[in-house]
């Protein structure tokens, strides 16, 4: 609606104005052929624009109807303080499998954008991973003194090679033409006794030094709500059997944690090699990505207590965030 409060414009004033505004915005003229048209100085013609946008001659709005993501993106950003969303478009149709994929893919770019030289990259392991770093094209992206480094041990066997955190970070060193530091030993070992002696190795010790260095972490979630034959449950086997916290709603690097994300008291968590959630805190850049509706409320824990700074997901998740 125009605005008829023209203040010192007159009508002939506001009929050139309104011409301009034809020239410009229907026309699509430059400034310089507009000052030619009407015979004013170019200068004056952007002073002009803005006016005609004030006096309500044109109005702009952004059609948030043809990305609607956007609006849901500032909701989740703001609710719960993140660093960035990225909401990805899944046909809800396909299997969780293929809507992760989908995100991963996604989240490949997303890591990319957020390295640079000499990061320390922490990654955990899992299918959700592999994917992102599969994802990652071979086009030789290189940066100065960049370093992967697995943040939590290996699955003993327990599940296939290409989710094991060691082949993940090979894979991803070569993607980024970095180094990758291994890991010796498996995520949680047979007693705290021998967690105390490996932690006395010359290996744990530079690799606690590493962890301590970490500037980007990327990490997926786990959930008990996920199918019985996911890998989740491969790697865990009978120790999830051995926990009888009902609380727990999901897991980051093989830390337990209630709907809050306060981390839970397990039969092995003092047996567990890898980054504590209070370190995960600190990483000064964490990355997570998941397309898997199975873990909404695992994701809002991690989410309610600042676990993660990107958040990669699917509109279907976005949307259970939100409501």
């Amino acid at each position: 609606m125009i605005n008829n409060n023209f203040g010192n414009y007159d009508f002939e004033q506001h009929k050139l104005l309104i011409k301009i505004a034809q020239l410009y915005y229907e026309e699509n003229k430059t400034q310089s052929e507009i000052a030619k048209i009407v015979n004013i100085h170019r200068s004056s013609i952007s002073r002009m624009l803005k006016v005609i946008r004030e006096l309500g001659i044109v109005s702009i709005s952004i059609n948030y109807d043809l990305l609607p993501n956007i609006a849901l993106e500032e909701k989740i950003l703001n609710k719960y303080n993140l660093k960035q969303v990225i909401i990805v478009p899944v046909n809800q149709h396909v299997d969780n499998d293929s809507k992760n994929q989908i995100v991963c893919n996604v989240a490949a770019n997303v890591l990319v954008k957020n390295i640079h030289d000499n990061d320390v990259i922490g990654i955990s392991w899992g299918r959700t991973i592999n994917y992102i770093v599969s994802s990652l094209k071979n086009d030789n992206t290189q940066f100065n003194n960049t370093t992967i480094v697995p943040m939590i041990g290996g699955p003993s066997g327990k599940i296939e090679t290409k989710y094991h955190v060691n082949n993940i970070a090979y894979k991803l060193s070569n993607k980024l033409n970095s180094q990758a530091i291994l890991i010796d030993y498996p995520a949680i070992v047979d007693t705290e006794l021998l967690r105390i002696e490996i932690e006395k190795t010359q290996h744990m010790k530079e690799l606690k030094d590493w962890w301590s260095k970490i500037t980007v972490a990327l990490f997926s979630i786990g959930c008990p709500a996920i199918s019985k034959s996911s890998i989740w449950y491969g790697f865990y086997g009978e120790l999830f059997q051995t926990i009888a916290n009902k609380d727990i709603v999901g897991d980051i690097l093989s830390r337990f944690f209630d709907q809050n994300g306060t981390e839970l008291t397990t039969p092995f968590c003092n047996q567990i090699i890898g980054v504590t959630l209070d370190n995960l805190k600190k990483i000064p850049l964490k990355i997570c990505a998941s397309g898997d509706c199975e873990k909404i409320n695992s994701l809002k824990a991690a989410l309610n207590a600042n676990y993660i700074d990107i958040l990669v997901i699917s509109d279907e998740m976005a949307t259970q965030l939100i409501n």
